[in-house]
């Protein structure tokens, strides 16, 4: 009976134990089918489609609300994200900056750093677009420090655009170029051509801004709009190979105003109507802007009335985006048309709409922001990578202290041959020293021998030359002959006697002298030799036969042949460094 009561538990209890695991693995089944169902709404992993509607941003938002009511952080998290991401692409900027602050919150939470950055990222465009660029590059910052964390190039080019794109709003355009060029650079490397065609087309755009400096001259701002139109162009072939329109038609607009600016209106016109018809229905922003540029054409071209109706348009779609950068151009362009109509009120009013928005968006204090958050970034990039060369600086101490030991291990096992071997080296470099000194000594010595014998024979010459004059007329000829002779022969003997004993003392003299400066004259280089032995310019006179002048001379024409400008530098010292 026992037995039979322990066996019926036992079936009891796996029966209702498979009950359980029955009731579970339903359970698990209908929520893995609202989590799919979840994704399928919030379309996570499908790109974002170009044109937004209503439908789509409902499906997401329904998404986020059966994300929350199974209580999976995660899948909500991934909706917000991809909510925000449609509220951008749709230009619902402070519809998106609502969502954020959640969005952080819950990616905090869950701590998933790749969302945090990619959260920081979005609101720091939408904030870009409300023209609220202090506020947009503080949050582009933290997301370009994350993104370089977590070593994503594509999302740091990203951001590095729109950074670039903020200073160039603040006409800095030195900051700008410095975002554009890096991006270009990483660009080729990954050969993006997204990525490419935004950096190409920034960099036309500086280009042509900076054409119309009034401190450049004509040829150079030509050059300049010609280099934005190649640089332009190229932006647009690679873009092509994109097909993302929306971005077909910014830089369509930009290269409008680049042929506008050249004076090139047909170009311009074609241009801007092409990117009127891609943004129409696409995207207000990009649309508004290239309203904006044709009603600049217009207006250049003195079609006033036409520019003011557009320009009218724009305004209030841009007031319903509230796109104020887009707003301020237009207040300023129609403010200028007014007043061109001699409706002063208007013009006023539009002028002074035009201040109060640019004193309110681009304020000083806005950008010292801007520039204290670039250069507390620096700051802070220095620091940590200071602290990463220090830590490497510690362990490679550490490698180079084994190393150290084992080389002085090494090195102490051949320590007493190495020393015997200097030993050797020493003496035999001092017997070199000494035995070219004592030959120095005795060539300098021969040299005022000869000098002596020089003087002699030239006392003898004088004394002939006096002797000649007493003697008469036939036998002068006889003396003369006597005086050439011993002239010729003192002179050539003693150079000759001089250059032999030189040369082998001084080997190589001649041969660094002729490398370098071979243009030297035979008697350019005599002289050379002289003064590499420090002799005076009168004993130099005494073997040569030239006069002190003459020598002055030929030592200023030897430094003009070697360069030497400095007159604390000798020749006989420049000479000795050879």
């Amino acid at each position: 009976m026992r037995y039979t009561l322990v066996l019926i538990s036992i079936f009891i209890f796996i029966l209702v134990s498979g009950c359980i695991n029955q009731v579970d693995r339903e359970a698990d089944f209908e929520t893995q089918d609202v989590i799919l169902e979840i994704e399928s709404l919030a379309q996570s992993g499908i790109d974002i489609p170009e044109k937004i509607t209503p439908e789509d941003i409902k499906k997401c938002e329904l998404a986020v609300d059966m994300a929350r009511s199974i209580e999976d952080q995660v899948i909500e998290l991934k909706s917000l994200i991809r909510l925000m991401e449609l509220h951008g692409k749709a230009e619902n900027y402070r519809e998106a900056l609502k969502i954020s602050e959640a969005t952080l919150v819950l990616a905090n939470q869950i701590k998933d750093d790749p969302s945090l950055a990619l959260i920081y990222k979005l609101i720091g465009k939408n904030y870009y677009h409300l023209a609220s660029f202090n506020k947009s590059f503080e949050n582009l910052e933290i997301a370009l420090k994350m993104y370089q964390e977590l070593n994503d190039t594509i999302n740091i080019q990203d951001v590095m655009n729109f950074q670039g794109n903020i200073y160039f709003s603040y006409h800095d355009f030195d900051m700008a170029y410095s975002y554009y060029e890096q991006n270009l650079n990483i660009s080729k490397v990954r050969n993006d051509n997204a990525s490419i065609s935004k950096a190409l087309a920034n960099i036309g755009l500086i280009y042509s801004i900076r054409s119309v400096d009034s401190t450049i001259n004509r040829d150079s701002s030509n050059i300049l709009i010609q280099k934005s139109i190649e640089f332009i162009n190229s932006a647009l072939q690679f873009n092509r190979k994109t097909n993302n329109s929306q971005v077909t038609a910014e830089i369509l607009y930009n290269l409008a105003d680049v042929y506008r600016i050249a004076g090139q209106y047909d170009k311009a016109i074609n241009v801007i109507k092409e990117a009127l018809a891609l943004s129409d229905g696409l995207s207000d922003r990009v649309y508004i802007w290239s309203t904006i540029s044709y009603a600049n054409i217009l207006f250049e071209l003195d079609s006033i009335v036409e520019a003011e109706v557009l320009l009218v348009n724009a305004l209030q779609l841009a007031k319903e985006n509230d796109l104020k950068e887009s707003i301020i151009n237009i207040y300023s362009l129609l403010s200028k048309i007014y007043q061109i109509q001699g409706d002063y009120k208007l013009a006023y009013e539009n002028y002074t709409n035009y201040s109060y928005l640019t004193q309110s968006v681009f304020t000083i204090g806005h950008k010292k922001q801007i520039d204290a958050i670039k250069i507390a970034s620096d700051l802070e990039a220095a620091d940590k990578q200071r602290s990463q060369d220090e830590q490497n600086t510690y362990y490679q101490t550490l490698i180079l202290f084994f190393l150290l030991l084992s080389v002085i291990l090494i090195v102490t096992l051949f320590y007493s041959r190495v020393k015997q071997r200097n030993k050797n080296v020493n003496i035999e470099n001092n017997l070199l020293g000494e035995r070219l000194e004592t030959r120095n000594r005795e060539l300098t010595t021969r040299i005022m021998a000869l000098i002596q014998r020089n003087e002699v024979e030239k006392e003898l010459i004088q004394k002939l030359n006096s002797l000649k004059l007493k003697l008469k007329r036939e036998n002068q000829k006889e003396v003369s002959d006597i005086i050439r002779s011993l002239s010729f022969k003192q002179n050539d003997q003693l150079w000759k006697e001089f250059e032999i004993r030189f040369e082998s003392i001084h080997k190589e003299f001649f041969t660094k002298l002729t490398k370098y400066c071979p243009e030297l004259t035979t008697n350019e280089k005599r002289l050379c030799a002289f003064l590499y032995l420090d002799m005076s310019s009168k004993d130099i006179s005494a073997i040569t036969g030239q006069s002190i002048r003459a020598l002055n001379v030929a030592r200023t024409r030897l430094r003009k042949r070697f360069n030497l400008t400095n007159d604390t530098q000798s020749l006989s010292g420049f000479l000795n460094s050879l």
